[in-house]
């Protein structure tokens, strides 16, 4: 099927300068047919289309990668340069506008507040906000231009999916839009950047269904049944479904529909029409074709809420291929209360409706346009299905609060992107909180913080992630974690300086004045968010930005207390230690690709802050119970607090638990009511507290000294930070019994969070098991804390500890999910979503279990095992897809063994003390998670996902040797027709396994990232590939032991004198990023096969512009880069003959033997040279190549005619001590059928094969001037010359007809 898009475009001009003569427009990869202004054919043009320059000479390598590159360069800077120049007819006259007419001062087209105006004559290529100008004269005619064009080899820009013979898909086709600079031109020539704001009509003509897809004007008759080469006709070999043939193609725009209409000449085919008018940029200008069907998501809309919104309730409709309605409803039912909180909250949504489409292989989860979110099928779940609930809500959200933040608001500069993505972001999370509660809102907060402390580490400022253009993924995925981190904690300090929602209004503020024009163009820069934060706060926020926006890094705490009972104070001393103690870079696998390019573009990170300063909540929940806050501003590395201390009765709630054990081991209930005003002291985690109940379960409660301790304590517990205002990492050394007083009493999820994590950290005891499985059992705790107290328990399965951990979890599970008094677990029901996740995390933590050898035990393994071989989900509303998933990976890390056991391995000496048992519990292991992937290719389940997962533990195996490897388990799902996500794992998998030590695949890898029909795929291979380099950049050689170890009887004496300090430096060097740099290029730079796969790749015509720049950013982490490469020259052919006797003649055609012509070191005269100063070449080289001159980047070879005959007069012959080293020879004359084409001669020592030339034939001119050609390779491009020579020395330029070298190419 033809993939062609032909179309037209209009663009209405108003000029400003009577003297335009030129419009400059942005247009790629468009075959332009025709130009006319008001109706009247333009000639004059010019037109470099970029993509056609992509291209190399067919002998270059990729060594040449920097020739390339250099070519792609002026594509992606911002902003693009314009390739389309169309010049005004000499006739064209601009006239000034009648002031009197109706239609004088009205924009149709353009925004007339748009930053820049169609460049003059001469005018320089400024940025779009730098030509902003001012219209002070009078007022001109506007004028129509209309370019015609078509797209044929469509690379970037438009999509076009199931129409490749094989592809069972529903046909259907989309924009891939996005808001880097030249983004909109790949599809029609316009001003391609984001600040430029217009208004469009659009006009969409497509077939009216399926079946009429690649109809044309002739239609063949139904009743020719010939064949075709010798393959039966149409109808019998493509069996189309005629249901589907039958369904309707719908168009959707980011634009509101007005008509649909027939074609006028070709009636099964139809044009819809749109009009959008809200100016917007044309990189936020997305449709999508195809057989939808479309589903209004209004009906999930309360009907209060309804009546509340009024006027200002905007439509919601969803769009989805045939047979995913469902899906669409469950996945989407939540976009009306969204859409009404962000009206409520943030303002008016300025367009008419909001639509979201999803369709197939659609590079990234959503592509963001005015009016409508294009996403990609792989968001959509069933009601069956829980785990995908919050990312697909959170991204589709996204898609929905970038309609406010990221197109009516857009970036003035590339360096302000955080602003924009920080303020979608931050408003998704608002609505979050109002969806799935405070907890969980906070809970993502904290674990957001973490990561960002994880990665925040020899990284650039928030501010100057925005300096490359266009933004590295992995640099866009930080932005899209820290900056609505920054913004939150921003909102907690502007609150606590104002006392109001002060964000909120800065927010609502800035998308009004874009509507009201006050903004002007939308465009937001970081110090006008700054200046509206400190005009709405009254205060000054230099050091707040300064510190998390335009700095780097994040404080690292160390917090010491002390009660003075003299003073009646809590002495406090807090220590910022990110300076001494800041964490190392560490170049990881994931991360090396990112650090390498940042390397190579000399991206220099941002430094170390020793201080930050700002104020910072202290929370000390005193002897009475009530929490006493103190903000103190912290302004030193080090500062020394004095807080008063409130109480005055000391230790209240101490004396009461003696008597609120024995009420809760009675059974009495214990109440406010009963104890009067007291305060109940265990608020959560008082299960489990009768005697009985202690006894079973083998818990054990504090010692007598722990109580004496606690009784002189004079507060309960101190939250540094308690309103989260930092990004950081605190050390506080408050005793163990405070931090369970904070887990137990202390409602806020972080403080219990914090709580469950230093008890993860310190030493195992049966008190610590105890305190966490209480958490665990307690039913009223947020779900995610118990869960993070059933991970902690596993630390507590030791042998020094009877394995109370391991008891304590396989306790809980047996109490929650399976029948009484019995292991067997219960048919499975997720209608409660807390238990699920529960019952998801105690397989996982019971999996982490180790004996001192670090091998999980076997009753551990048989305990996982079983609740896999009887998971029953029979009477379970839901799909345990994801569950059983997770039992393969909890039953998986069973088997693999910790590092202990991979280090005692290395010194084994091959003595089998296998335990049969512990054989048997593998085997039997390993035959349920294959029986399990067999199952999935018979009755797949959501997503593949019981054979991603499959995939992915025997990737484990493999590495871990539990298996054997065997890179034939995965090729299967490499195939394309596999689903995305799955081809994407089994690559993966097979990169990590090696993949790249096998020629075939590194090629098949290559390939795919070349060539791939699936974006999505290609994109996602490309990752893998830079993951693999990681790989091979950090891969530890194996020393060899043999040298340094000795063996007596059965102790193994290790030589620690050996030399390994080599090894040790290699070592060294590799965990930094110029070692691990240096350790890559030595390891593949000799490697042809991925030299030519990679070359291969980065010269597919499938390429989009960023895939092909990341191949090329690639290349020079690899290999050098060489000014020149191999230029193929045809040697010409003459006619010999051989006498064989008894008259037989042979004649053959054979290539002339060009000998190199040894140089002189310098210069010579022309006339009576000498013979050179040595017999040997200055270069040489094999039979049939060309000497290289003297300079290394210039290659000249002169040709000269033969000495003529006596009859002729004599000609100057060249010397071998010509100037430069040029060498000479005979130009070969065209050759006639009657006659043998003559041999060349070589001045110097011929060869013992060479014969005297012949004479010169009759009717030839011995005086025809010498030809020269004169081949030059520069850096950036090949250039040929000819020239001809006169018998006296002079140039003299050829004749038009001979303007060209022969056989040079």
């Amino acid at each position: 099927m033809k993939k062609q898009i032909e179309g037209w475009t209009e663009i209405t001009i108003h000029p400003t300068d009577p003297m335009l003569r030129q419009v400059r427009l942005n247009s790629r990869q468009c075959k332009i047919k025709k130009y006319t202004i008001n109706g009247k054919t333009v000639s004059q043009s010019k037109y470099e289309e970029p993509y056609a320059s992509f291209k190399i000479h067919d002998t270059a390598t990729i060594h040449q990668h920097h020739m390339f590159q250099r070519k792609i360069q002026g594509v992606l800077h911002d902003p693009p340069e314009h390739e389309l120049i169309i010049t005004l007819p000499s006739k064209f006259r601009i006239e000034p506008a009648d002031p009197f007419n109706s239609q004088f001062g009205g924009v149709t087209g353009r925004n007339p507040s748009s930053s820049r105006a169609t460049p003059d004559v001469g005018a320089p290529a400024t940025p779009a906000l730098m030509t902003a100008r001012t219209d002070s004269g009078m007022p001109y005619v506007p004028f129509q231009l209309r370019i015609e064009f078509v797209l044929d080899n469509i690379r970037d820009g438009f999509m076009f999916v199931g129409c490749e013979s094989g592809d069972e898909r529903y046909p259907h086709a989309y924009t891939t839009s996005s808001p880097l600079p030249g983004a909109a031109c790949c599809l029609f020539p316009t001003l391609d950047g984001i600040h430029e704001r217009w208004t469009w009509d659009l006009e969409i003509t497509v077939p009216k269904i399926v079946g009429d897809i690649g109809r044309t004007a002739v239609k063949p008759p139904e009743s020719d049944t010939t064949m075709v080469n010798g393959v039966d006709s149409l109808e019998e070999t493509e069996e189309n479904d005629e249901e589907d043939d039958e369904l309707e193609l719908m168009v959707v725009c980011s634009a509101d529909y007005v008509d649909e209409e027939n074609h006028p000449t070709q009636p099964w085919k139809k044009i819809v029409k749109f009009t959008q008018s809200q100016p917007v940029a044309p990189q936020h200008i997305s449709l999508a074709v195809g057989p939808f069907e479309k589903i209004n998501l209004g009906e999930f809309r309360d009907v209060e809420n309804e009546e509340t919104m009024g006027t200002m309730s905007v439509d919601v409709f969803g769009y989805c291929l045939p047979g995913r309605e469902a899906e669409l409803k469950n996945t989407c039912m939540f976009l009306p209360k969204a859409i009404d909180f962000l009206v409520k909250e943030f303002g008016q949504y300025v367009f008419a409706q909001f639509k979201v489409c999803f369709v197939d292989d659609l590079p990234t989860d959503t592509v963001e346009s005015a009016s409508l979110a294009l996403c990609s099928n792989r968001l959509l779940f069933p009601d069956t299905i829980i785990d995908p609930l919050w990312p697909v809500t959170k991204a589709i959200t996204y898609a929905l609060t970038a309609q406010w933040s990221g197109i009516q608001v857009v970036p003035k500069d590339w360096a302000d992107i955080w602003v924009i993505v920080g303020i979608a972001y931050w408003m998704t999370g608002c609505f979050m909180r109002s969806l799935t509660g405070n907890n969980e809102y906070r809970y993502r907060l904290k674990k957001d913080a973490e990561r960002i402390c994880e990665l925040d580490i020899g990284r650039p400022s928030l501010y100057a992630q925005g300096f490359q253009v266009p933004i590295e993924p992995a640099q866009l995925d930080f932005i899209k974690l820290k900056a609505p981190v920054v913004l939150t904690i921003l909102e907690k300090r502007l609150w606590k300086l104002s006392s109001s929602m002060v964000l909120h209004r800065v927010v609502r503020k800035t998308f009004l004045s874009a509507v009201a024009g006050d903004l002007k163009n939308g465009l937001m820069s970081t110090a006008h968010f700054i200046r509206l934060c400190e005009k709405n706060s009254h205060n000054k926020l230099e050091q707040f930005f300064s510190q998390w926006v335009y700095g780097a890094g994040y404080p690292m705490f160390q917090v010491s207390q002390r009660f003075n009972k003299k003073r009646m104070i809590v002495e406090m001393g807090i220590r910022q230690v990110q300076a001494q103690q800041a964490a190392q870079k560490t170049v990881t696998s994931d991360e090396f690709l990112k650090d390498a390019l940042n390397q190579s573009r000399h991206i220099v990170p941002g430094a170390v802050q020793p201080v930050f300063t700002g104020p910072m909540t202290i929370r000390i929940h005193e002897a009475d119970g009530t929490p006493y806050e103190h903000v103190v501003d912290l302004k030193e590395g080090f500062m020394k607090l004095d807080i008063p201390y409130n109480t005055k009765y000391k230790r209240l709630k101490r004396s009461r638990r003696q008597k609120e054990r024995a009420a809760a081991g009675a059974g009495v209930d214990v109440s406010l009511e009963q104890q009067n005003d007291d305060v109940l002291l265990y608020c959560l985690g008082d299960v489990l507290q009768g005697e009985e109940e202690v006894d079973e379960w083998r818990l054990v409660d504090w010692s007598k000294e722990d109580e004496e301790k606690m009784a002189q304590e004079s507060f309960e517990w101190i939250r540094m930070d308690a309103d989260f205002e930092w990004i950081c990492t605190l050390q506080i050394n408050q005793p163990d019994y405070m931090f369970l007083s904070q887990l137990q009493q202390d409602r806020d999820v972080i403080a219990q969070y914090d709580s469950i994590r230093h008890f993860a950290t310190i030493r195992e005891s049966a008190l610590v098991s105890s305190i966490l499985v209480r958490t665990l059992m307690d039913r009223r705790y947020y779900y995610r804390i118990r869960v993070e107290a059933a991970m902690a328990l596993a630390r507590c399965a030791t042998a020094d500890l009877q394995w109370k951990g391991q008891f304590h979890l396989m306790k809980a599970f047996q109490e929650f999910f399976c029948f009484p008094g019995s292991n067997i677990p219960r048919s499975n029901d997720f209608s409660d979503l807390t238990a699920y996740y529960v019952q998801n995390a105690i397989p996982q933590a019971m999996s982490q279990i180790r004996n001192i050898s670090g091998v999980c035990p076997v009753n551990v393994q048989r305990w996982i095992l079983d609740l896999l071989r009887y998971n029953d989900n029979s009477n379970n509303s839901f799909d345990d897809c994801y569950y059983v998933a997770n039992l393969m990976t909890a039953l998986a890390n069973t088997l693999i063994a910790s590092q202990k056991k991979l280090l005692h391995n290395e010194y084994d000496m091959n003595l089998d003390f296998e335990d049969p048992e512990e054989a048997s519990a593998e085997e039997d292991a390993i035959k349920e998670i294959e029986r399990y992937q067999r199952m999935d290719q018979w009755q797949p389940t959501y997503r593949n996902i019981i054979s991603e997962t499959a995939l992915d533990i025997r990737r484990r195996f493999a590495l871990a040797g539990v298996q054997k490897l065997d890179l034939r388990i995965f090729m299967p799902y490499v195939r394309e027709g596999t689903l995305d996500t799955l081809r994407v794992k089994a690559f993966d998998c097979l990169v990590e396994l090696g993949a790249f030590k096998h020629p075939v695949l590194l090629k098949l890898i290559c390939k795919v990232m070349g060539s791939d029909p699936s974006p999505y795929v290609r994109r996602m291979v490309q990752g893998v590939f830079g993951r693999g380099l990681g790989m091979i950049a950090l891969e530890k050689k194996p020393a060899n032991r043999d040298e340094g170890m000795e063996m007596s009887g059965l102790m193994v004496l290790d030589d620690t004198n050996a030399d390994g300090t080599d090894a040790r430096r290699d070592a060294l060097k590799q965990g930094t990023i110029q070692g691990s740099m240096a350790a890559l290029k030595s390891e593949l730079a000799d490697n042809q096969v991925m030299k030519e796969a990679l070359w291969d790749a980065i010269k597919s015509p499938e390429l989009g512009i960023i895939e092909l720049r990341f191949l090329l950013d690639i290349c020079p982490l690899l290999y050098d880069s060489r000014d020149s490469w191999i230029v193929i020259m045809r040697r010409p052919k003459h006619l010999t003959c051989t006498h064989l006797g008894k008259g037989v003649v042979k004649f053959k055609w054979a290539y002339r033997d060009i000998t190199p012509q040894p140089t002189a070191p310098g210069p010579a005269p022309l006339k009576n040279a000498g013979p050179p100063a040595t017999s040997q070449p200055r270069h040489s080289t094999s039979s049939g190549s060309l000497a290289t001159a003297n300079r290394p980047n210039q290659i000249r070879i002169n040709f000269k005619t033969p000495k003529p005959s006596s009859a002729s007069p004599p000609t100057p012959s060249s010397t071998p001590g010509t100037p430069n080293g040029v060498h000479t020879a005979t130009p070969p004359t065209k050759k006639k059928k009657s006659s043998v084409s003559r041999t060349p001669s070589f001045t110097g020592t011929p060869s013992s094969a060479s014969m005297a030339p012949p004479p010169t034939p009759t009717g030839t001119n011995p005086m025809v001037p010498p030809r020269k050609i004169i081949l030059k390779i520069g850096k950036n491009h090949l250039q040929t010359q000819q020239v001809a020579v006169s018998p006296g020395g002079h140039h003299q330029s050829p004749p038009p007809q001979q303007a060209r070298h022969n056989g040079a190419r």
